[in-house]
C-alpha cells in the first residue's frame, strides 16, 4: 500500500510537470530554421509524454499483478492449512477408532468364551491387514496368548477302568462318590468335567488358529507375479513364545525372525527356548534370520528342519526330542549348538552344512544323547566339530562326511556300530577314550583321509575295528588302545609317526600291506 502511494504521487507529480511545460512551449516562438516546429513541437513532445505515462501504467499494472500473486499464495497458503489440519484430525480419528478396534479385540481374547476369543483374533487380523504398523503389536499379542498357561484336554475316558459286566462294586466310602455327587469346588460351585473337556478343546482350537495365522503371515510364498503375498508381514520383528505350549506347529518355509537364546542378551529376536511342542513341529525350508534359540525345548513328536537355514547361531542345548528329528540338508551359518541334548527318536542330519566362519565354535554335540539311529552321512562341517561326551546307543553313521576343521570324539560311546567310511578329516581328530561297542568302520569304497593329526590313544574297540585303506598323513596315535574284537589295517598309510605304545590286540590284527 506504501508503494502504490508513492508510485500515485510521483505519477501526478509528473503530468503536473509535463502539463506545466506543455503549456511553456506553446507559447514559445519556434526558430525559422528548426527541422520542426510550433505544433509539430509540441505534438513530439506529447507523444514522448504518453510513451512515459504508458511506462507508468505498466509499472502499475505490475505491481498490481503482483499483489495478485500474493492474494493467491496467501490463498493457498491458508487453503493448505486447512487441508493439514482435516488430515491430521483425519488421522486423530483414525488412530482413534485403530485402538478402540484394537481394544475391542484385545478384550474379546480374554473372554471365557472360545467363539469370542476366536473373534477377537479375526478382528486383530484384519485391522494388521488394513493397519501394516499395527502388525508387530498384533503379533505380540498373539505370542502373549500362546504364552498363557494351557492344560490339553485329556483323552477320552482316560485312566478311567470300568468294572466287567456282572461283577458288583465294591462300596465307597467317600459320601459323594457313593451317591454319584460331584466334589463343591472351594467356591461352593459343582465343576463338570464334560463342560471342562469342551472348554480345553475349544481352547485348543483357539491356539491353534493363532498359530496358523502367524504361520500366514510369516510366510512371504511369492505370487504369480514373483512378489511376495499381500498376507505377508515383514513388519513382525520378533516372536516371544518362552515356555509356551505349541500344538502341531508348522512354519514350514516361513521366513522367521530370530529366536534369541536368552531374553537378557539380545533384544528383538523371538524366542522359543523353555517350548514344548505338543504333536510334530515342522520348520521345513524355514529360514531363520538371526540367532535361533531352542534352549530346553521339548518336541513331544516328530521335529522336521529339512531344509531350513539359520543365518545366526542355532542353538538346542538341553532340548529334548523325543520323536525323529529331521535336520536333513540344513543349512547352519552360525554356530549350531547341540549340547545336552536327547535326541530319543531317529537323528537325521543327511547333506547338512555347517559353514560358521572363524571365531566362531563350530558345532557342538557335547554331552548330547542319541537313543535312536544317528545319521551325519555327507555333512559338511567347515570348523570345528565337537561331540565330546556324547552318547550313541545306537548306531551311528559319518559316511562320507567332511571335517574341515578339527574333530573332536573324546570320551564318545559308541553302543552300536560307528560307521566313518569315506570321511575326510582336514584338521585334527580326536577319539581319546572313545569306547566302540558295536563294530567301528573306517574303511569303505572311498578311504578315510586323516590330513592331521589323529588320536585314538585308550580307545576300547569292544567290536570289529576297521581302518582298511585308511590315509594318516598327521601323527596316528593308539597307545593304550584295547581291541578286543578283531582289528584291521589293511593297505593302511601311516606317513607321519604311527604310535602304538601299550596297545592289546585280544585277536590277531591284520595288516597286510600296511
Amino acid at each position: 500500500m506504501l508503494a502504490l502511494l508513492v508510485l500515485v504521487g510521483v505519477v501526478s507529480g509528473a503530468l503536473y510537470l509535463v502539463l506545466d511545460w506543455v503549456d511553456g512551449v506553446a507559447g514559445t516562438q519556434v526558430k525559422p530554421d528548426a527541422a520542426i516546429g510550433g505544433k509539430d513541437f509540441v505534438a513530439a513532445k506529447l507523444d514522448a509524454v504518453k510513451i512515459a505515462l504508458s511506462a507508468v501504467a505498466g509499472g502499475v499494472a505490475l505491481f498490481a499483478l503482483y499483489l495478485a500473486v500474493r492474494r493467491q499464495m496467501t490463498a493457498e497458503r491458508d487453503l493448505r492449512a486447512r487441508l493439514d489440519a482435516q488430515a491430521h484430525t483425519e488421522d486423530d480419528a483414525k488412530a482413534r477408532r485403530v485402538t478402540e478396534l484394537y481394544t475391542k479385540a484385545a478384550d474379546q481374547l480374554g473372554s471365557d468364551k472360545a467363539p469370542v476369543r476366536l473373534a477377537g483374533l479375526y478382528a486383530l487380523e484384519r485391522l494388521g491387514q488394513d493397519n501394516p504398523d499395527q502388525r508387530s503389536t498384533i503379533a505380540k499379542l498373539w505370542c502373549a496368548y500362546l504364552r498363557m498357561p494351557y492344560t490339553p484336554p485329556p483323552a477320552p475316558s482316560a485312566g478311567v477302568t470300568r468294572p466287567p459286566a456282572g461283577v458288583a462294586r465294591p462300596l465307597l466310602r467317600d459320601p459323594y462318590r457313593r451317591i454319584g455327587i460331584r466334589i463343591p469346588g472351594p467356591d461352593g460351585a459343582v465343576p463338570d468335567p464334560k463342560a471342562a473337556q469342551a472348554d480345553a478343546v475349544l481352547e485348543r482350537d483357539v491356539r491353534v488358529s493363532v498359530q496358523r495365522l502367524l504361520a500366514t503371515h510369516l510366510s512371504p510364498r511369492p505370487d504369480d507375479s514373483g512378489q511376495p503375498h499381500p498376507d505377508y508381514w515383514p513388519e513382525i520383528p520378533e516372536l516371544d513364545l518362552t515356555e509356551a505350549t505349541l500344538i502341531d506347529l508348522d512354519l514350514s518355509d516361513c521366513h522367521l525372525p530370530a529366536l534369541r537364546i536368552n531374553r537378557a542378551s539380545l533384544i528383538g529376536d523371538a524366542m522359543l527356548n523353555r517350548v514344548t511342542f505338543t504333536g510334530d513341529a515342522g520348520f521345513v525350508g524355514a529360514t531363520f534370520t538371526g540367532d535361533a534359540g531352542f534352549d530346553g525345548a521339548t518336541f513331544t513328536g516328530d521335529a522336521g528342519f529339512d531344509g531350513a537355514s539359520f543365518a545366526g547361531a542355532a542353538v538346542f542345548f538341553r532340548a529334548t526330542f523325543t520323536g525323529d528329528a529331521g535336520f536333513n540338508g540344513a543349512t547352519f551359518a552360525g554356530d549350531a549348538g547341540f549340547d545336552d541334548t536327547t535326541f530319543a527318536g531317529a537323528a537325521r542330519f543327511f547333506r547338512a552344512t555347517f559353514t560358521s566362519d572363524a571365531g566362531f565354535n563350530g558345532a557342538t554335540f557335547n554331552g548330547a544323547t542319541f537313543t535312536g539311529v544317528a545319521r551325519f552321512d555327507n555333512v559338511t562341517f567347515a570348523d570345528d566339530a565337537v561331540f565330546i561326551g556324547a552318547t550313541f546307543t545306537s548306531d551311528a553313521g559319518f559316511f562320507r562326511a567332511t571335517f574341515a576343521g578339527g574333530a573332536g570324539f573324546d570320551d564318545v560311546r559308541f553302543t552300536g556300530a560307528a560307521g566313518f567310511n569315506g570321511v575326510r578329516f582336514a584338521g585334527a581328530a580326536g577319539f581319546d577314550d572313545v569306547r566302540f561297542a558295536g563294530a567301528a568302520g573306517f574303511n569303505g569304497v572311498r578311504c578315510v583321509r586323516f590330513a592331521g593329526a589323529a588320536g585314538f590313544d585308550d580307545v576300547r574297540f569292544t567290536g570289529a575295528a576297521g581302518f582298511n585303506g585308511v590315509r594318516f598323513a598327521g601323527a596316528a596315535g593308539f597307545d593304550g588302545a584295547r581291541f578286543t574284537g578283531t582289528a584291521s589295517f589293511v593297505d593302511a598309510r601311516f606317513t607321519g609317526g604311527a604310535g602304538f605304545d601299550d596297545e592289546a590286540f585280544a585277536s590277531a590284527a591284520t595288516c597286510r600291506g600296511a
